[in-house]
């Protein structure tokens, strides 16, 4: 491997019989395209981690040679974490089937082989991920509140969610209601804007495992 270069890439949507393709509305109003519905899925699995910072599709196109023949590879996804503004916080992602992975290694080898010298010279991770990693709880997690985000902001709920929260400290959906309103007509009326709460991040919780009404929550930024 001889010559080792990247250059921008822009991600033109392109239509297919065979894959889903479409745009995805990231949290901070961003647009995402995608081009498989796995691809789809690991935008929405990013998109609710409350680490990631910021996700670009398709962030570059690298060039390199190997055995003499000149080459591109443009991975799918690099994600900035929070928490650090090194360059370790920075992840380039693969987005394969698992089973194309197995049949086609030979031809995706040498790419990917580039892909990890290039982000190890960047100070970044390179991963491969498939849907052992995507299709997770997180992704339900994710199908689950993305409905929420758009509903009307009510306000005084979420100050009444946000001072009863703060008051309890970590707890569940179902105390957090409890401990706010009286009636169930009330508690049910707020549930879904503690949902969008969660969906954008005011609340945490610990959504690397289903989430229920007996979920611990807690207030974002706040320890668990």
């Amino acid at each position: 491997m001889a010559r080792l270069d990247a250059r921008p890439s822009t991600r033109k949507l392109r239509t297919s019989r065979r894959s889903l393709t479409g745009r995805l509305v990231t949290a901070d109003g961003e647009v995402a395209t995608f081009e498989s519905s796995l691809e789809r899925d690991w935008l929405m699995v990013l998109d609710l981690d409350p680490a990631v910072q910021s996700i670009e599709v398709q962030p570059f196109t690298l060039l390199y040679e190997m055995g003499g023949v000149s080459s591109k590879y443009t991975p799918d996804v690099l994600a900035r974490f929070d928490g650090s503004k090194r360059n370790e916080s920075v992840t380039v992602y693969e987005v394969k089937p698992a089973d194309e992975l197995r049949k086609n290694w030979a031809m995706y080898r040498p790419r990917f082989k580039a892909a990890l010298r290039y982000c190890r010279a960047q100070g970044w991770r390179f991963r491969i991920v498939t849907e052992r990693q995507i299709r997770t709880p997180m992704l339900t997690n994710a199908r689950f509140l993305r409905r929420y985000r758009s509903i009307p902001v009510d306000s005084l709920a979420c100050k009444q969610l946000e001072y009863a929260l703060h008051a309890l400290g970590p707890t569940t959906p179902q105390a957090l209601l409890a401990g706010t309103y009286f009636s169930p007509e009330s508690r049910l009326a707020a549930l879904p804007m503690l949902w969008k709460m969660i969906a954008c991040r005011q609340i945490a919780a610990d959504l690397d495992n289903p989430l229920t009404m007996g979920s611990r929550i807690w207030l974002a930024g706040d320890f668990p």
